[in-house]
């Protein structure tokens, strides 16, 4: 007996990029030494991201990261099949977070492209007990509500939440709708990032 022919689409999905940056260490260093001078004249700037402009400073490592950042975006809209030529403008904020620090769940409203660049992650902490809170590690929620409820458990739709263990010199990239959050920093260390977002223009 012949197999029915079917026909099988692949609707909405949610890309994520993950890029490691080659050679990011010595620019890391430059950043940590950036960001802690930033810190030291306003140490709520974490808080008040929206006052942050970070992408309009001239340093050169922030330079180094932009121009990654636009590589990576570049690479992002030609997976999702954009084929024109485009442009966008960027929002920028650094993030340092001690213990305890963490981001509840959030979208990034008006953008299209948002993403976070890690300069500095504390190692993992052996005298954590409770896995459960993923320590360092950011979460993504699925964006079609209990969309999981309706698997048997072994199909990828399973999984409610993506998290990724993130490390000094990653990259990530995803539509700005896309819900995620941050878990706590639970060493006493510093974690330290820049965020972004991108918007989108055609000209």
């Amino acid at each position: 007996m012949n197999a029915p022919r079917m026909e099988f689409s692949g609707v909405w999905p949610t890309f994520l990029v993950r890029r490691q940056l080659a050679g990011c260490e010595q620019p890391n260093e430059a950043l940590v030494k950036y960001i802690t001078q930033q810190e030291a004249r306003k140490t709520d700037q974490t808080a008040r991201f929206r006052d942050q402009q970070i992408f309009e400073s001239d340093n050169r490592a922030v330079r180094w990261l932009k121009e990654q950042i636009d590589q990576t975006a570049a690479g992002f809209l030609h997976q999702v099949g954009v084929r024109f030529q485009a442009f966008w403008t960027y929002t920028g904020w650094y993030n340092v977070n001690r213990y305890g620090d963490h981001h509840g769940p959030h979208n990034h409203p008006r953008s299209t492209m948002s993403g976070t660049y890690y300069v500095q992650v504390p190692p993992d902490q052996e005298r954590i007990e409770d896995m459960l809170a993923k320590p360092a590690c950011i979460s993504f929620y699925d964006p079609r509500t209990a969309a999981n409820m309706v698997t048997v458990g072994t199909e990828p739709d399973a999984r409610y939440a993506h998290t990724v263990q993130p490390s000094a010199g990653m990259l990530l990239m995803w539509p700005s709708p896309l819900q995620h959050q941050v878990h706590p920093n639970l060493s006493d260390e510093q974690r330290i990032s820049i965020s972004f977002n991108l918007m989108l223009e055609r000209k």
